[in-house]
């Protein structure tokens, strides 16, 4: 299960998103706040709908709420990492206020730039403590570090000039390396501009590896505490096109590069992510390491096409229904079927 992390400076709305996102059900106890949240996604009950399965299992993403203490004034006081919760996450999501609050006024490409700022000072130091450790390493004969050594310290001339590391290119085995190092600035990053009732001012480009989207996290707040059937009417008359949590998740997976394929079972249907790109062995893998371990091949048909045939019977019958090898690349909205040896 992928997961992203929550940052956003004090008054920034980041609780409140938080709150959207669970739908008010969060989990207390927890330095981090995290919760699970279910996928959104109008195809499964489709597919259920069609072959009159009561189970429907959708896709999940995890997302955590930081209790870091982001801002200037607190960098000092730090005695440990504030960012412990969130940096095993896939992705970070940064909430950005841009409306006047409590006397402060909106400022959001500063607040943004803050955090960013706070990222990459973060990632300074453990690039500077590994650099330091290898340098020791390497005097007593390491040779094989050599190529860590010259790869930290190009990173190292990266974030000391105040960029994120996610704007940069790395070839496989680099990124491999970079990735145990958890490195916050290397994290692609969905910026969420938090807007009032009035038109924001302007809003900067959050730069290459990141994404943005306006929402308005009050306004969504009131709304979900409303019942189901009464917000759509309530957000068309507020000119809302996507519900909050639809919005994000969707974004998340647009950032993350993933998409879902379908599973359809005598019991059930289900939603599976793989990241764009991912193979039918792959796909295999997700749903049982058995399956994948004896593939034969994938019985592949897009939703779409297996709706409106309505039966994998009758879209056979029209050619669209195909068998695909192991390393067929799965498209968004696939329905696979496995075969596989015992």
């Amino acid at each position: 299960m992928k997961s992203v992390g929550i940052l956003g400076l004090p008054q920034s709305g980041k609780s409140t998103l938080f709150e959207i996102l669970l739908q008010g059900a969060g989990h207390p106890g927890h330095a981090d706040h995290v919760g699970v949240v279910r996928v959104p996604d109008p195809r499964v009950e489709r597919l259920a709908a069609l072959f009159h399965r009561k189970r429907l299992t959708f896709a999940q993403l995890r997302f955590v709420e930081s209790a870091a203490a982001l801002g200037t004034p607190h960098r000092a006081a730090r005695k440990s990492d504030p960012f412990a919760g969130v940096r095993d996450c896939d992705a970070l999501l940064v909430v950005v206020r841009t409306f006047p609050r409590g006397g402060e006024p909106a400022r959001p490409a500063a607040d943004w730039a803050e955090v960013e700022s706070e990222l990459v000072f973060n990632d300074l130091a453990i690039l500077e403590g590994r650099a330091e450790r290898v340098r020791k390493e390497l005097r007593m004969g390491k040779k094989e570090l050599d190529h860590e050594l010259h790869l930290l310290e190009r990173c190292r001339t990266v974030v000391e000039q105040g960029r994120p590391l996610r704007a940069e290119r790395h070839g496989p085995e680099e990124a491999k390396l970079l990735r145990g190092f958890q490195l916050l600035s290397l994290k692609p990053c969905l910026v969420v501009w938090n807007r009032g009732d009035a038109e924001p001012p302007p809003l900067p480009d959050p730069g290459p590896g990141a994404l943005a989207v306006t929402l308005p996290a009050l306004i969504e707040r009131e709304i979900v505490a409303l019942p189901p059937a009464d917000r759509p009417a309530f957000r068309a008359e507020l000119g809302i096109a996507e519900d909050g949590l639809s919005l994000i998740i969707h974004k998340s997976y647009e950032l993350l590069g993933l998409i879902s394929f379908f599973t359809v079972g005598t019991e059930e249907v289900r939603a599976w992510t793989l990241r764009r790109g991912d193979t039918a062995l792959d796909a295999a893998a997700e749903v049982h390491t058995d399956f994948a371990r004896g593939f034969i091949r994938a019985e592949v048909v897009p939703c779409e096409k297996l709706l409106e045939a309505g039966s994998h019977a009758h879209a056979r019958e029209r050619g669209w229904l195909r068998l695909e090898g192991r390393d067929y690349p799965v498209a968004d909205g696939d329905v696979i079927e496995i075969r596989f040896s015992r």
